[in-house]
């Protein structure tokens, strides 16, 4: 088995120069030039379609998709901000409260 490795190795390379030398020639012509432009918007062109055809078939299946998942990120970022602020507000109360500094004592964080 190992006398196949290098073997391989071998044709690997002389595979890799053909291909190199094939894209060389067809991206030095024009014609060519143009064919990878069109199969590349072409390929760009299916994709997008793949994409919403999936995300169609999601949507009629009830699964969320990639748009409904980064709202909901957004939403609990947002969530998450806001708590951190009340606890932050709490917390201050609660110092403000207990060492005297606040008049009234220690009130309610409704009433802020």
């Amino acid at each position: 088995m190992k006398s196949a490795l290098p073997g391989l190795v071998q044709l690997l390379e002389e595979a890799s120069r053909l291909a190199s030398a094939a894209a060389g020639k067809l991206m030095a012509d024009p014609r060519g030039q143009e064919a990878v432009a069109r199969a590349v918007g072409l390929a760009q062109k299916t994709l997008l379609r793949i994409e919403a055809l999936q995300a169609e078939a999601m949507k009629a299946a009830g699964i969320p998709g990639r748009q409904d998942y980064q709202e909901l990120a957004r939403s609990l970022a947002r969530l998450k901000r806001k708590a951190r602020e009340l606890s932050e507000k709490l917390e201050a109360q609660r110092r403000g409260g207990a060492g005297g500094a606040r008049g009234g004592g220690g009130g309610s964080v409704d009433s802020q």
